[in-house]
């Protein structure tokens, strides 16, 4: 049995005001593929410069002469399984590890996350989401598909997770940095237990954290961005999601000087 996997939602916001729309395989996102198999990262125009830029999260930041490394502060809505828990950790220590991002678990949470229609595209409610959650920056979640307790409108029937990103941009820097994102998984979705090739939960959480690194769908089965889980999924990221985790992720000369700004719902 196979599950199509969600495309990631993505919501460009400036210092006042939102700006830009969906960005999904096939539109004005660029593709790369790596010589250690295939990738795609998304490069989008910053609204204030009109330059071409990576949307990424900040590995560290320098701000008026000092640079410390950015921390990603995370939560888990396990719906009152405890080994969702111990999953979502394992999966975000291998994200860890291939980006070289720093992640914090600050516990378990209440919410799941939400989106709203803007514009005809669900966009991630990024203020709700911190308010809620105790100013974190990334909520795992497992929920059923719909509104109200326990369900998540970010889920739709055909996909079995959804991973949701929002970035955000200032006046005179060109660089698009990931602030908040959310990833949710569907509760009932019958997949093999931990991280196993064909068609695992494990592999499907891999993918939405993929989503929610600021990777996309590719064309390549062997790789876990590939958007059908099955009998041909992985046991976990393949050469070419390594490759693009790697672009993505830690390096002092690729620090940041862009600080948060305050995150914006559609």
């Amino acid at each position: 049995m196979s599950h199509k996997l969600a495309a990631l939602c993505l919501v460009l916001i400036g210092a006042v005001m939102s700006v830009a729309g969906v960005v999904g395989v096939g539109t004005s996102a660029a593709a790369a593929s790596g010589t250690a198999g295939h990738y795609r990262l998304i490069h989008t125009t910053d609204a204030y410069t009109g330059q071409t830029v990576l949307v990424r999260w900040a590995p560290c930041l320098t701000l008026n002469g000092v640079t410390k490394v950015h921390v990603i502060h995370y939560r888990v809505h396990s719906a009152g399984v405890a080994r969702h828990v111990r999953l979502a950790r394992r999966a975000i220590a291998r994200v860890a590890y291939r980006t070289g991002l720093r992640f914090h678990y600050d516990g378990t949470t209440s919410y799941i996350p939400q989106g709203k229609d803007s514009n005809g595209a669900m966009r991630l409610m990024a203020a709700t989401q911190r308010r809620q959650t105790h100013g974190v920056q990334l909520v795992v979640a497992w929920a059923y598909k719909g509104t109200g307790s326990g369900r998540s409108n970010l889920l739709t029937d055909a996909e079995a997770g959804v991973g949701s990103i929002s970035w955000a941009s200032q006046p005179a820097v060109s660089q698009l940095r990931i602030d908040d994102a959310a990833v949710v998984i569907k509760r009932g979705v019958h997949l093999k237990p931990g991280f196993q090739a064909g068609g695992s939960i494990g592999t499907l959480l891999l993918h939405e954290l993929g989503h929610a690194m600021g990777l996309q769908h590719v064309t390549d089965t062997t790789q876990a961005m590939y958007p059908v889980i099955g009998a041909n999924s992985p046991a976990g990221y393949g050469a070419g999601d390594r490759t693009g985790l790697a672009k993505l992720g830690f390096s002092w000369s690729r620090c940041m000087t862009t600080p948060g700004l305050p995150p914006v719902n559609p």
